[in-house]
């Protein structure tokens, strides 16, 4: 059977992202990566999650392997809560909340429940792979709003809300992502984002806030400069997304959205047809975790380690980068973004890079909704050994300077 010819059109529209097609190149043992945008299991809280782990079997038996309900946890919930109002001063007021299967699945059904095929989201440049696939797997059309180094310039999106309307695409969604991007690894200032909340407000617009990197801040950011667009005071037309996969272990599949009632009770029956409902185990290890107290300090350790991390990027760019290329120091996240000169093709780089020099990182092309930039690239330093960073940085600045002669 032609089982192609039986896909649906969105099926069809589907592709991989590049990012999916290099694993297998990227991630070989023999190569300095820095390709791989996941947590350092060294960083997981091993003995902990064991010991609540162990605790909770011997307490509970059977009953923590059983189905849970589809919203989540009733006690996570309210934890969950309780936390983004006391640390990010996340306004909730008359916000619901339903627990999701890592911040993918969030976005995944934010798409599938506001967006029809046409409808416009305004994306950051560039911008998450993993949520512009989301929004075009159901048909969606991405307008790309220009960034400087306060954040997504507000009179820009009502400039291409405007646009996106005289072409026929309803406007619902604008995505963001204020806090350590992936892949900019960018920092909105705190004026920036009561200025997009308002002008996606005035728009009309939803707004999916992605906040999976905001606790991972290094040396000398303020907390408070962190505050989320859903703590601003008017936000009641924002969706808020967060995660325990940074900052625990992105194998429990744990993260959350706070959101309007009428959005969550739909993404919640679509929930419900895709999986039922988010691992009951995952659930309860968070929760444990949470409700011993152990958060705290796991949140801290975990910042100490990318910290420390991020200072030998930061040697090792301005040593072999300085004049090659253009950055801004990434303060927190797990990513730092690099602009090569123009004409360097960073695919091409890569291609050469794995090949001669054994070094990998992920191109900028496909982080962009609109015109790519061919020159740029993204580096991850949260799973390269310290004495990796600088001999990695070594080569790849060799091999840009082949590229430019």
């Amino acid at each position: 059977m032609d089982g192609e010819r039986l896909l649906s059109r969105n099926a069809r529209a589907m592709r991989s992202s590049l990012i999916r097609q290099l694993t297998g190149l990227v991630n070989r043992p023999d190569v300095i990566s820095f390709a791989a945008g996941s947590p350092n299991a060294g960083t997981f809280p091993h003995e902990q999650l064991r010991q609540i782990h162990n605790d909770l079997v011997d307490r509970e038996r059977g009953g923590v392997f059983q189905y849970s309900v589809t919203r989540g946890n009733a006690r996570l919930i309210a934890a969950v809560r309780d936390r983004d109002r006391r640390l990010k001063g996340v306004r909730l007021g008359s916000a619901s909340t339903l627990v999701v299967s890592g911040s993918q699945q969030g976005l995944d059904l934010v798409a599938r429940v506001l967006l029809d095929p046409g409808d416009a989201v305004f994306v950051e440049t560039p911008s998450f792979i993993g949520a512009m696939a989301s929004f075009e797997n159901v048909g969606a059309k991405l307008f790309e709003v220009r960034c400087d180094r306060q954040g997504m310039d507000p009179a820009h999106l009502g400039a291409r809300v405007a646009e996106a309307r005289s072409l026929g695409h309803p406007s619902k969604l604008a995505y963001v992502i204020p806090n350590f991007q992936n892949p900019a690894g960018s920092l909105w200032s705190r004026q920036r984002r009561r200025e997009v909340c308002a002008a996606a407000n005035q728009a009309g617009l939803l707004v999916l806030e992605d906040d999976a990197y905001g606790e991972l801040y290094f040396d000398g950011v303020d907390s408070a400069d962190l505050a989320p667009l859903k703590a601003m005071p008017d936000s009641s037309h924002v969706l808020y997304l967060s995660t325990f996969s940074k900052i625990l272990a992105p194998g429990l599949r744990v993260a959350w959205v706070h959101g309007p009632e009428p959005v969550l009770r739909r993404m919640e029956y679509c929930k419900e047809a895709a999986d039922l409902c988010t691992s009951t185990l995952g659930q309860r290890l968070v929760l444990e975790f949470l409700r011993r107290g152990w958060m705290p300090a796991q949140v801290g350790r975990v910042r100490s380690f990318y910290s420390a991390k991020s200072k030998v990027l930061k040697a090792a760019l301005g040593e072999h980068f300085g004049r090659l290329a253009r950055w801004r120091v990434a303060r927190g996240g797990l990513f730092q973004w690099l602009d090569l000169p123009e004409g360097v093709d960073a695919l091409a780089l890569l291609h050469a890079s794995l090949e001669a020099d054994k070094v990998a990182f992920i191109p900028g092309a496909p982080f962009f909704a609109g015109k790519p930039r061919s020159n740029s690239l993204r580096l991850s330093f949260s799973n390269v050994e310290d004495e990796n960073i600088a001999a990695g940085l070594s080569r790849l600045s060799r091999r840009v300077r082949r590229a430019l002669a």
